[in-house]
This record gives structure tokens, C-alpha cells and sequence, in this order.
């Protein structure tokens, strides 16, 4: 029986038929005491599945393809984590099509897997043989047969052989030699910025993937061939920025791409702007009127302010409250939506009026304080019905917003 070796993974099976039947049965289980009882499991290599395990709980829910393949090999759990999901996978997937691909950061394969099927012929790239000759394995293992699997470095490769792609992707590692994390496009390995001429030399468009924390208009100033920045949302958060880099376009203008998704990768609301549409679209100012919206953290990430006021026919707050209201309610709106029951000071007797016991959810929206000082201060547990928002109106008075979630 073929196993895993330290020097990459056998072409036919890593697991045995009793391995794999002992990860499936186990997959509820609690891996620390798993590892407590191995000596109970005769013939079985506790270690080994209950890494397994670990990394297969990780991805239940953010890779439910590859988590219902109980063939597959799961990398360490952190690599998991770090992974894309098969939700921007999929998202991703939809920006690229044509007769070749250059993946120049494979890593565990997932984005490469999703794309592919958008391409005749494709070229995963992963420097680390053990990581490469694993994505081989499951791609062979999903029936992915048009990726070719490199172990090498994907910029040395190309200095010396420039390929013709339509498009090359990347996702360069961001954690430094001491697996810090690091944000800034230049600590990212590879140094995509510095590598852009070998990588235009390969094909004329690149999909690069960054942290969500990266400032998006710092990292434009360095892609002098950004064309779109897709600001990705997902189950609340904002995921991944994906910058497109096309060889002439040579505009410091580009296009901001607002894009919330569901699992399937399909956009359930979007917001487009750029830089000088923001600053143009004008905003009227209210005080609380019946319904209360907090934006997407996908919209607050594109700095998308005015324009997603004016899309939804809302007021707003103030200038620094990223906080929205409107006398009808908006069904459609992309974040979370609130009705209004009262406007207090910051005061926990007023805010007491209503609310029951000591219960609330509380979010600092232009307040001077921290959510955390208001709560000791006003002895407020988390949690409840009730969602309070400290903010500061217009007027520069500053208030508390007691809501519910509407019916």
C-alpha cells in the first residue's frame, strides 16, 4: 500500500480502505482525545488521521466539495484556514476564461481547481514538493486532468521560459520567514509588484489575490496596470480584494467592484464605483428616522460612503458615522438592517427605559469611547434583542440608538 513520504505522495492511494473508514467515522470526534486513546486503536496511526481529522473539521463548512471527497489529503489545519473558500473560489473563477493558465502560487490547489474549468490547459506552480505533490493527488482525485503540477519556483521558471497565457494568477504568501503576518504587497512572497514585467511577458492579464487588511489605494499606487479592484464579501465579512492588472492598460483610473456572495460564488448584491464618483455622488443628512442600516464590511472596505447611500435612496448619520436611515424600509440592502425604537444620550438610566435587564449588543460608530469602556460603565451584558449603536449625529451631538431587527 502507497503512503505518504517525505518525499511527496505516490501516484495511486495514500489511504488505506480501514483508514479512511476510521477519519469518516470519527469526523464529529474531539482530536485531543482521540490522540489520548490511541493506544486503543490497533494498526491505526492516530497521528496521522487525527491531523486528518482536525483539517477535514476545518473545512466542512468552507470547502463542502472537497470535504465530501473522502479520498482527498487535507494539508495542516492552519492550511486550511488560510485557504480560499469554495465560495471565492468559485467568484474567482467567473473573472478568467480562455485556452491557458498560469497559477504561479498553487499552494493547496483550491483556486486552481475552480478555475480550471474555465481553461483548455493550465500550470499550477508550488515550490515546496510535498504541498505540490498533493494538490497532484487531488486534482487527479477530482478528475481535474488538464492541470500540470510544477515543483519549482513560478518567477524563476518564467525568466527563463516565458510562457503565452491568457491569464496568470496569484496569491502570494503573506507571512514572512518567522510565519508573521504581513500585509504590504512588498512582504509578500513572491513580490508580485517587482515581478510584474516577467509576469507580463507570460500574459497580458493577471488576477492578483491580497489580505482583506491590504489599503487599496496604496497597493494602486504600486499596479501601475490596475484596471478593477473585487472587494469580496461573505457571510458578513470582506474576504479577499482581487486587483485585475491588464498589460495596457495604462489609466490611473480603475474600477472598484463590490461584490457580496453566497456559497455558490454567485453575487447576491454588488456596488460599483471608482474614486471620483464616490467623491462626486451627493449625500443628504438625517437624524435616526424609522430604520436603521450598518453597511457590509465588504462596502465600508471599498470606502463605498456616498454611493451606497445614494443607491439605496438613504440618508446618512453623519460624515463619520457610516450609519444609514430611512422613513421605508429597504429589503435589499447589503449589511445589516435595524428599526428604531428610541434616540437616547449616553446615558445607561434613559437607555434602561428600553430595554429589558441588562442585556444588549452594542456597536461604536463615531463615539468616543470603546464599546468595551461603555459596557463596564454601564455594568451591559452582550447580548439580548436589543442592538445599540453610540454614535454622533450631524450636529455633532453624540447619542444611542436603541433597535431591533425588524420583523
Amino acid at each position: 500500500m502507497n503512503k505518504i513520504t517525505s518525499r511527496g505522495i505516490a501516484d495511486e492511494t495514500v489511504f488505506t480502505e480501514a483508514e479512511i473508514e476510521f477519519i469518516q467515522a470519527h469526523m464529529r470526534d474531539d482530536v485531543s482525545q482521540l490522540m489520548l486513546r490511541a493506544k486503543h486503536f490497533k494498526d491505526i496511526d492516530i497521528k496521522k488521521l487525527g491531523t486528518q481529522i482536525q483539517s477535514r473539521q476545518k473545512a466542512l463548512k468552507k470547502l463542502p466539495e472537497w470535504s465530501a471527497n473522502p479520498k482527498l489529503i487535507f494539508p495542516p489545519a492552519l492550511s486550511v484556514e488560510q485557504c480560499s473558500s469554495e465560495a471565492t473560489a468559485r467568484y474567482k473563477a467567473t473573472l478568467m476564461s480562455g485556452e491557458d493558465l498560469i497559477d504561479v502560487t498553487g499552494g493547496m490547489g483550491v483556486d486552481c481547481y475552480y478555475m480550471h474549468q474555465n481553461f483548455d490547459y493550465v500550470q499550477y506552480f508550488e515550490e515546496q514538493p510535498n504541498v505540490a505533490e498533493t494538490a497532484k493527488f487531488n486534482f487527479k482525485q477530482l478528475g481535474a486532468s488538464n492541470i500540470r503540477v510544477y515543483a519549482q519556483d513560478s518567477i524563476e521558471k518564467l525568466k527563463h521560459e516565458p510562457a503565452c497565457a491568457d491569464w496568470i494568477y496569484a496569491d502570494p504568501a503573506r507571512r514572512n520567514a518567522k510565519q508573521e503576518k504581513v500585509v504590504l504587497l512588498s512582504d509578500c512572497t513572491p513580490d508580485i509588484v517587482e515581478n510584474l514585467p516577467v509576469l507580463f511577458e507570460s500574459s497580458p492579464n493577471i488576477l492578483l489575490k491580497t489580505s482583506p487588511l491590504l489599503d487599496i489605494d496604496l497597493a494602486a499606487k504600486t499596479l501601475v496596470n490596475l484596471k478593477e479592484v473585487h472587494v469580496i464579501g461573505y457571510e458578513g465579512e470582506c474576504k479577499e480584494l482581487l486587483f485585475v492588472l491588464t498589460k495596457d492598460w495604462i489609466s490611473d483610473l480603475f474600477d472598484i467592484k463590490v461584490r457580496i456572495i453566497k456559497a455558490s460564488g454567485e453575487v447576491i448584491s454588488k456596488l460599483d464605483l471608482t474614486r471620483e464618483s464616490e467623491r462626486l455622488t451627493s449625500v443628504e443628512y438625517a437624524r435616526p428616522l424609522k430604520y436603521l442600516y450598518e453597511p457590509h464590511a465588504a462596502i465600508l472596505k471599498a470606502g463605498a460612503f456616498r454611493t451606497v447611500c445614494h443607491a439605496y435612496s438613504l440618508s446618512k448619520l453623519s460624515i463619520h458615522s457610516q450609519l444609514y436611515t430611512s422613513q421605508e424600509l429597504r429589503t435589499d440592502f447589503p449589511g445589516r438592517t435595524f428599526e428604531v425604537i428610541a434616540i437616547c444620550k449616553p446615558d445607561i438610566r434613559e437607555i434602561s427605559q428600553y430595554i429589558e435587564g441588562d442585556k444588549a449588543h452594542l456597536t461604536v460608530r463615531n463615539f468616543p469611547a470603546k464599546s468595551e469602556e461603555l459596557r463596564k460603565k454601564w455594568k451591559l451584558k452582550d447580548g439580548g434583542k436589543y442592538y445599540l449603536f453610540a454614535t454622533t449625529f450631524s450636529n455633532k451631538i453624540k447619542g444611542i440608538i436603541v433597535t431591533v431587527k425588524p420583523d
